[in-house]
């Protein structure tokens, strides 16, 4: 008997479908969620940090795919760019130090101004984010309340992003503390009626050599990014031993920055591209790199 494709283990599922961490990865994000919807695959229930926590907030509130790639590819610089340098220096003056350079107004009014809906509740399709809070120093779960603070949270990418208040604590893009959110997703509430996860993983982009002017932050990055991997690792084998099904899609995808937003399209398209050839082949071992 032939091994099932992933499509055919998917098909007819109630999935959850977990959208990783990834510098600038929505692009990637949103073409794999378009390779599942040409293939009829509908999530019943999202989780995401960072970049895959705006995706999959966009996914959870039932924006068509058509509408998701518009918005995303239509963005420039200057929609979330408000750079603040005084403001960095009086905050590190009043003790409360430097967290990052841009304000993240122009960033928060992008979501409130383009969400379908203000709050988790209002979603059609339940949502988990994830953030790290640093005045608690904890990895917090959002599946209530308002959305755009949480979206603005778990994307607030550290030092470039200034952390975001919530309530009593100031949040950092939830990349820090949790790569892929499988394991919160399965242990929620949100998450115990599901059949399957379902992860769309990119990987982290860090140097081979670590050298030059920079070498105590591309340090940290490369380690923060093992630590990570590990992290993911664990959750998966944790969840081997629970009998949950969970299938990971890595995406080996051209990386995005601030400045070549334009290399989104082709990313976009190569995350479709993956999608629709793992759902026609057998589930493959997670070996990101």
């Amino acid at each position: 008997m032939a091994t099932p494709t992933l499509h055919q283990l998917l098909d007819g599922k109630r999935i959850g479908l977990v959208l990783s961490a990834g510098y600038f990865g929505f692009y990637g994000h949103a073409g794999f969620l378009k390779g599942l919807a040409s293939a009829g695959i509908h999530p019943t229930a999202y989780a995401g940090t960072s970049a895959g926590g705006m995706v999959a907030a966009l996914g959870a509130s039932g924006m068509p795919i058509p509408e998701i790639e518009e918005l995303l590819l239509k963005q420039t610089k200057e929609n979330f760019w408000d750079p603040d340098p005084i403001g960095a220096v009086m905050d590190v003056r009043k003790g409360h130090g430097f967290s990052g350079l841009l304000k993240g107004k122009r960033f928060r009014t992008l979501l409130e101004d383009n969400l379908p809906v203000r709050t988790f509740e209002e979603l059609p399709h339940p949502l988990l984010l994830v953030a790290a809070n640093l005045t608690q120093g904890t990895h917090d779960v959002f599946t209530s309340g308002e959305l755009a603070p949480a979206i603005h949270a778990t994307c607030a990418y550290p030092g470039l992003f200034r952390s975001v208040p919530i309530g009593q604590s100031h949040y950092w893009d939830g990349g820090l503390v949790d790569k892929a959110p499988a394991l919160a997703l399965s242990e929620n509430a949100i998450g115990k009626d599901l059949d399957v996860l379902l992860v769309h993983y990119l990987p982290s982009k860090t140097r081979k050599i670590v050298g030059g002017p920079l070498v105590y932050a591309q340090g940290l990055a490369t380690a923060s990014a093992a630590l990570r991997h590990d992290h993911f690792r664990l959750q998966l084998s944790l969840l081997e031993t629970r009998k949950v099904p969970v299938y990971v899609v890595t995406s080996n995808l051209p990386p995005v920055t601030p400045t070549t937003l334009e290399r989104g399209f082709g990313a976009l398209d190569q995350a479709r591209l993956s999608a629709e050839r793992a759902l026609a082949r057998p589930p493959q071992k997670f070996e990101a790199s």
